[in-house]
């Protein structure tokens, strides 16, 4: 992505006359994102405006219009707000909330791999956003670290709800398969493209490994050998990817981290947790044990591979003095 706004056209525009576009933020496949001014309620925004052509096709413009409605009315203190949408031009745009900071591919690219504790505290945000999200009814389709944003103040917010799916259905005749970032793109998608809040969860999992090891867990040397990668090749275990040991260091990765991120990511979508809220407790599971210097529970390890939570059970993150583990104790108990 670019950051220069040399030469775009629409820098000093005013879309719809109201929002003034000040200056080129960053530019994807789909979408330029731009600061703007507001001009009725004077605030700053940032307004993504699709690529040219895009809104050419009536149905597009119509589910566009749809999935932004539908992003707008999830209101959650990790989702970036969305204001308002419309077409100036015959291009799509949408008026989101201004995050002022860095995104996590930002963060990636510079201090990875992350202390587990760390990388967890950073997905914990995002899995609560996709808990609220999938409760709503609303699946994202497109997490990867781009979209997950991270605030001067340390807030963690996740941008682009909905705009995958209407992106899809515009593209999804002439490409055969549903856009969304190729090293995150869940394996069901690939062969068939029908989606469900599995496929978030895979994506947060494979964000998960390469948090941790610094690498994505498939490769190639073109977008569709890295999808087929991800249609028939496990993600490892990520403690396999680096050289510090659970055994010896607080920064190596657990057996129940290990397990967390395999069954997030795995290739079956009914081995993986059914939706954000189990994913959350999984990842909240596994950052209770952390903090706690819990460095091998083979219960936990079984737990974090659950796809549906236990009505029956809590979480009790007081570990006994007898053995030392986090455990699932009876609600009665």
């Amino acid at each position: 992505m670019t950051t220069s706004s040399s030469g775009d056209p629409l820098v000093g525009h005013v879309l719809d006359g109201r929002y003034r576009i000040n200056r080129k933020l960053a530019r994807g496949g789909m979408a330029t994102v731009y600061l703007a001014d507001d001009l009725r309620l004077t605030r700053v925004v940032a307004v993504k405006v699709m690529h040219q052509g895009l809104g050419d096709d009536q149905d597009f413009t119509a589910k566009f219009d749809r999935e932004a409605r539908a992003a707008a009315r999830l209101q959650h203190p990790n989702v970036v707000s969305v204001f308002d949408q419309g077409v100036d031009g015959g291009r799509p745009y949408i008026v989101m909330e201004y995050v002022e900071g860095a995104t996590l591919r930002h963060l990636i690219t510079r201090e990875a791999p992350f202390d587990p504790l760390r990388a967890l505290d950073l997905l914990l945000p995002v899995a609560k956003a996709l808990a609220s999200a999938h409760e709503a009814g609303l699946i994202h389709r497109d997490i990867k670290p781009e979209n997950v944003l991270i605030s001067d103040r340390g807030q963690v917010k996740v941008a682009d709800f909905g705009l995958a799916k209407a992106i899809s259905a515009q593209t999804a005749t002439a490409t055969g398969m549903l856009i969304g970032t190729v090293s995150y793109i869940a394996p069901e998608l690939v062969t068939h493209g029908k989606a469900d809040p599995r496929c978030d969860v895979y994506a947060v999992g494979v964000v998960l490994y390469e948090m941790l090891t610094g690498q994505k867990p498939h490769t190639g040397e073109n977008p569709i050998q890295v999808a087929y990668s991800h249609v028939h090749n496990s993600i490892p275990a990520p403690s396999a990817a680096t050289k510090a040991s659970w055994r010896d260091s607080r920064s190596g990765i657990p057996p129940y981290l290990d397990a967390l991120v395999m069954a997030a990511a795995a290739r079956d979508p009914e081995e993986r947790p059914v939706d954000g809220r189990v994913l959350l407790d999984h990842l909240q599971a596994a950052r209770d044990a952390l903090a706690q210097g819990l460095m091998d529970d083979p219960t936990l390890s079984a737990q974090v591979q659950q796809t549906r939570l236990d009505p029956a059970c809590l979480l009790y993150t007081s570990p006994s003095p007898r053995d030392g583990l986090l455990s699932r104790m009876p609600s009665s108990a």
